[in-house]
């Protein structure tokens, strides 16, 4: 059952990390967000480390820092196009990275899997599809660029499993990777660490309220928390590629867009809509299949 253990449990762990990020997108600089997230998913992959304390080799310092590089690249475009987009909107994109994982289990992996898969991966992206795709869309520069931003996930799972496969463990290309794509990001959104002095039109400098900088502080702290649960969300799911269970893996994770709509409505007060809740229920459905 484990198979089937893990990627539910990721799938809960990246709702509650992503529903972190959406409470507060609109009050911190996405940059910040997105090295923070970053940075502290660090975190469970060292403490990973105490389980299993694998061997480093040249291949695996390779191609664990070349995965990394697509996964600070696909942080860096996302959260990018969070400046335009909200995570919403943004979130659209998401099952891009779930395809390219599953064609990449079913075809260079070769993952044995049985005959219900393939409806199922069916049956969840058009659940997930109908649950985003909602109201006017319309395709822009920065919805372009999360659709990149995932498309670069989806390659950040490709030389991170041979990384895990040559060695039968998952937590030290993960950590590698995780460490490589944070100095990218970091190296990419540099500025928002350097002192600036912010003027208004009168050249007079800027003092932010008591008030304003407890909300910063109460921000950042919910992107540290939100960036362990992604780290930890990482951890999982790269078991399930040393275990051999990538696509079933990756068809549970794409219905993280329903159980955000969700989140969605419960938390946030958001209504769905019929359109939204035939998706879910596609969405469930597929998932149905998979257990």
């Amino acid at each position: 059952m484990i198979e089937l253990a893990l990627p539910f449990i990721v799938l809960l762990i990246w709702t509650a990390s992503n529903s972190l990020i959406k409470s507060i997108s609109g009050r911190m600089n996405s940059d910040l967000i997105a090295v923070t997230v970053i940075g502290a998913g660090i975190i469970p992959m060292i403490m990973s480390l105490l389980f299993d304390p694998a061997k480093l080799s040249d291949t695996v310092l390779f191609l664990g820092i070349s995965s990394g590089f697509f996964l600070g690249l696909g942080y860096i475009l996302f959260y990018k196009s969070l400046k335009s987009e909200n995570l919403g909107s943004a979130g659209v994109t998401i099952n891009m990275q779930q395809v390219i994982i599953i064609s990449f289990s079913l075809f260079v992996l070769k993952e044995r899997v049985s005959s219900l898969i393939l409806p199922a991966v069916i049956l969840i992206i058009t659940g997930s599809l109908l649950v985003t795709l909602q109201g006017k869309f319309r395709i822009n520069k920065y919805l372009l660029l999360a659709a990149i931003a995932n498309i670069s996930w989806g390659i950040y799972y490709m030389p991170l499993s041979f990384a895990i496969l040559s060695i039968r463990s998952s937590y030290v290309p993960l950590l590698i990777a995780r460490i490589s794509g944070f100095v990218i990001t970091l190296i990419a959104f540099e500025s928002i660490f350097m002192y600036k002095k912010i003027r208004d039109k009168k050249g007079n400098l800027v003092h932010y309220s008591k008030k304003y900088r407890n909300i910063v502080s109460y921000s950042f702290g919910l992107a540290v928390v939100a960036g362990i649960l992604d780290g930890t969300g990482n951890v999982f799911y790269s078991i399930s590629i040393s275990s051999g269970f990538l696509v079933i893996a990756g068809a549970l994770v794409a219905i993280l867009p329903a159980t955000l709509a969700i989140t969605g409505s419960l938390i946030f007060k958001e209504k769905l809509s019929i359109k939204q809740l035939f998706g879910i229920i596609l969405s469930i459905a597929g998932a149905l299949l998979i257990v």
